[in-house]
């Protein structure tokens, strides 16, 4: 089934281009933390070392704000999965989900960071930097699911991720798979920064790039089509759309707005 998720994925993402390609507006923030000295980024990623001063406070709410337009891509991507699948209206799920999956989705990310970051220095204060390391470890793999559960099962955060645990055991081979493949890509990401940046070239902003642009849109969709495809009506559906050639749809007009002026004739 991997196979068909990862197809399908490819497919979503070049027809949905221009919504992936807005996780670049996170590049603004990347300029705006360059001015603190309390950021670094290496990884494709942003890391904080949090102190208490003015700095430090001011900090902490651009990540906060960062973390929730994050969320809110994230939220966009699964539902531009959803909504090719089920042909869900966008003004429907706006007014009905939308802006609630996105909070949520900041609540869950939020959550488990500070958890981690609880785990992280407890293990560095008592010594077990490693034992530490693989809980945060097991922790985010079990939550890896949860974003597809609030927006796909309009759950709540308490509630995705238990459904993001019951993911992980009835498809285990299909999580590992998508997990494999983000790991390759995030290791040839860090790679690439490495050589770029042993050859005195900003290698840390070509990785952000590839991880934000690329990792984080592609893998939310392939969890999105993996976890769509638990339910055994749409799986059977996307098996067949996947080997069958891709064909745009023609949208046709049914009928006439009033605002809208004919090319000939009258409105009536």
């Amino acid at each position: 089934m991997i196979g068909i998720v990862l197809k399908r994925a490819f497919e979503e993402y070049f027809s949905n281009a221009r919504v992936m390609v807005s996780f670049g507006v996170l590049f603004v923030f990347l300029a705006v933390f360059a001015f603190f000295n309390q950021f670094f980024f290496t990884a494709g990623t942003v890391f904080l070392s949090f102190d208490i001063s003015l700095l430090g406070a001011i900090g902490l709410v651009l990540v906060l704000v960062f973390l929730y337009v994050f969320s809110f891509f994230v939220s966009l991507t699964v539902y531009s999965v959803h909504r090719d699948v089920q042909n869900i209206s966008f003004d429907t799920y706006w007014n009905g989900l939308f802006r609630v999956a996105a909070l949520r989705i900041f609540v869950l990310y939020l959550i488990v960071a500070i958890v981690l970051y609880i785990i992280s220095v407890i293990g560095f204060m008592y010594g077990f930097t490693l034992i530490a390391l693989i809980i945060n470890l097991i922790i985010a793999l079990l939550v890896m699911f949860a974003p597809q559960s609030i927006v796909l099962d309009e759950a709540k955060v308490g509630e995705a991720v238990g459904k993001s645990i019951e993911f992980w055991f009835s498809k285990t081979l299909t999580a590992i798979g998508i997990l494999v493949i983000a790991s390759v890509i995030l290791f040839v990401a860090v790679f690439i920064e490495l050589y770029l940046e042993l050859a005195a070239l900003p290698g840390s902003i070509v990785s952000f790039f590839i991880i934000m642009v690329f990792l984080v849109p592609f893998i939310e969709q392939s969890k999105s089509y993996a976890y769509l495809m638990k339910v055994d009506l749409l799986k059977s559906n996307e098996f067949v759309h996947a080997r069958a050639p891709r064909i745009e749809r023609v949208k046709f007009k049914h009928a006439t707005r009033l605002r809208e002026q004919p090319r000939n004739g009258s409105k009536i």
